[in-house]
């Protein structure tokens, strides 16, 4: 299985928390087969009779059980697997998918002109490189936006100071500003 990675950070999702995952399906299971194993255990181990009479009589008796023993099991057993599974999709979901919705959200309102924070993420959530990352480029962003600021307050500041290079300087501000901005594309 292939685990996709971050850049240069290691793998988004560890592999400690995968085999955790595939190990706590397997006792689930496990557990259910175990149950399944204890109820038809219990229900069909009367002893039999020596002889042949005595067999078919027995057998004939537990006919009518037999029906809901077996159905009985099985339900316990699905609804086991099923329950024990949901509960699981669920852990997952709240530890890989709740990160990816909140960084979603953090996305929306960036894009929404809000000013945009980093992400914090639940002790134990997976994804975390991919958190870093994304923090450190809000920080990258952050970084940019004061030194285009700063870019543009020093051509403006010139501006006062000489009327002939204004014009140059604005532009030569504009001209930083473009070639910073392209990295973002």
């Amino acid at each position: 299985m292939s685990v996709p990675e971050a850049q240069g950070d290691g793998p988004l999702i560890h592999r400690r928390y995968v085999f955790g995952l595939l190990l706590r399906l397997c006792v689930t299971f496990a557990a259910g087969v175990g149950i399944l194993f204890a109820i038809l255990f219990f229900a069909l181990s009367r002893p039999l009779p020596g002889d042949y009479a005595g067999v078919f009589h027995a057998l004939r008796n537990l006919s009518p059980f037999l029906r809901p023993i077996l159905a009985i099991s099985v339900l316990v057993y699905a609804l086991l697997a099923c329950g024990s599974t949901s509960a699981l999709s669920v852990y997952i979901l709240h530890k890989v998918a709740g990160p990816l919705y909140r960084m979603d959200l953090v996305l929306d309102q960036y894009r929404a002109d809000t000013p945009t924070r980093t992400v914090s993420f639940r002790n134990g959530d997976q994804i975390q490189p991919l958190a870093q990352a994304f923090n450190l480029w809000i920080g990258t962003l952050r970084r940019d936006r004061q030194r285009w600021l700063a870019t543009m307050n020093d051509a403006e500041r010139h501006c006062l100071q000489d009327e002939t290079t204004c014009r140059a300087e604005r532009e030569e501000a504009l001209r930083k500003i473009t070639e910073d901005m392209a990295r973002y594309r």
